[in-house]
């Protein structure tokens, strides 16, 4: 796979053949991923070592290519075009929404004082109807806040703290922190999207003072940073509206219900087991349904219809072949199975609007641009050296993989030298953690943020290859 270098702002650490690793995939595999105890510190011979893998498994791949043997199947083919679509649609959001949202000084200024806020509230839920009607009555006739819910419940009224920075409900959100409030004063009643109702009562409030100008900058970057992406994903939503206008579903309930029963029971089943593999998993995690947990009990589910997309029949065989590259992901993490059939729904849904989303994408040329092509590459790079490693070794899991496959990726930097590239004045300037981390992303097909950390060697010299300038 070739890249324009020129034509990207991306720093380049080191080239090897026809791949690339940059600045920021060394900084990701080093720190979104619990590294190895060889290479667990941030001493200089760790950030080498570290090098030396993300090298390793670019050599991996590389050979296994060369070698004409077929190691991406199907499913592997499918994931790989899932994650680099859901780059696309990641990329699609920066482009129509965080990048265009724009900011003044005024709410700047305003944001900056309010960040340092946390509020003390008393908040409780309620459903709507007679129920809505005898609380607004019951208030504008002076029943305080508190007998208003003993009246009506036994236990305590709840209480928490409320910061800006936190993903607060935008009416919540802009209650507390854009408008004038006094103690005491009683907030809502507000409709929340499943019809219920949230009031709440202001107890109090603690205001964070700085003393240093670094922590004046840190709080402002922050600010900065935290207001262009609830704009940008505002913006992103008004895009979103305009892509899915016109466009028409309709759910046939007949085959919905009785398919989505079938395999409520084996989803709750295989939940407790996803949660146990969350830390370890590459192509799954406890907030996917993918087609293995979806195949119908009975083989004449297939050929049915289960919804209409502008007057085209998905038959559920379309619908687990889509799976394959697009596993669904359900709003509400925690449901209880009365609940399944109308997640299922909702995560249909969602799936369709990321189809729309992701053909936009496509006709954008987003698939072309390098911040995808390098994530696709670091992805299938990474599948491609696992599977590499297996024809050396019986289990490449093996807990000293590394001492196992160290002779091997010796051989291959001697065979691939005149090819490896290393910009060593780069590498000098970066710096590591050593704090473990195992990053994931919500909402998103594909939750892991990178590949697991490739253990392929503890050589700690890079006596091979040339200087990138």
């Amino acid at each position: 796979m070739k890249k324009n270098v020129s034509e990207s702002s991306v720093e380049i650490l080191a080239k090897v053949g026809d791949r690339l690793i940059t600045s920021k995939d060394f900084l990701q595999r080093a720190e979104y991923t619990i590294r190895p105890d060889y290479c667990k510190g941030d001493l200089y011979q760790h950030k080498k070592i570290i090098l030396n893998n993300l090298i390793a498994e670019k050599l991996l791949a590389l050979e296994v290519e060369s070698s004409g043997v077929k190691t991406i199947n199907d499913g592997a083919a499918s994931f790989i075009k899932g994650r680099k679509e859901q780059s696309m649609r990641q990329l699609l959001y920066f482009k129509e929404g965080y990048s265009k949202a724009n900011l003044n000084k005024d709410e700047i200024n305003h944001f900056f004082n309010m960040a340092g806020r946390t509020y003390q509230i008393s908040h409780f839920s309620f459903p709507g109807g007679a129920f809505l009607d005898s609380m607004k009555s019951a208030l504008s006739s002076g029943v305080s806040f508190e007998d208003i819910y003993k009246a009506n419940f036994n236990d305590s009224i709840p209480s928490r703290e409320v910061k800006w920075e936190e993903p607060n409900h935008d009416l919540i959100s802009d209650a507390l922190f854009k408008n004038s409030v006094a103690k005491g004063d009683i907030v809502g009643p507000f409709q929340m999207e499943d019809g219920s109702f949230i009031i709440l009562k202001i107890n109090g409030w603690t205001d964070r003072k700085l003393l240093t100008q670094q922590s004046i900058r840190d709080r402002t970057e922050k600010v900065i940073s935290t207001l262009k992406e609830r704009k940008g994903i505002e913006l992103y939503k008004s895009f979103i509206s305009k892509v899915m206008k016109g466009k028409n579903l309709s759910f046939n309930k007949d085959v919905l219900l009785p398919y989505s029963e079938s395999i409520s029971s084996r989803y709750f089943r295989s939940r407790e087991q996803k949660e146990n593999a969350i830390s370890s998993a590459i192509f799954n995690s406890d907030e996917l349904l993918t087609v293995d947990d979806i195949k119908p009990l009975d083989s004449k589910f297939s050929n049915l219809t289960l919804f209409k997309l502008d007057n085209r029949e998905w038959k559920i065989s379309d619908f687990e072949n889509a799976l394959l590259s697009h596993p669904l992901v359900f709003r509400k993490k925690k449901m209880n199975a009365d609940e399944f059939t109308s997640q299922f729904q909702l995560a249909i849904v969602d799936f369709i609007q990321d189809l729309f989303l992701t053909e936009k994408a496509y006709e954008m040329s987003l698939d072309k641009t390098f911040e995808v092509e390098q994530s696709a590459s670091i992805w299938r790079d990474s599948f491609l050296a696992f599977q590499s490693s297996l024809a050396f070794i019986e289990n490449a899991e093996v807990k000293d993989r590394h001492i196992f496959m160290k002779p091997i990726v010796d051989k291959l930097q001697e065979k691939y030298s005149d090819e490896i590239y290393i910009n060593t004045d780069l590498f000098e300037k970066i710096k590591i953690s050593k704090v473990d981390m195992f990053v994931t992303q919500n909402n998103v097909p594909y939750p892991v943020v990178v590949p697991n950390f490739p253990s392929y060697t503890d050589d700690r010299y890079l006596n091979y290859g040339s200087k990138l300038n």
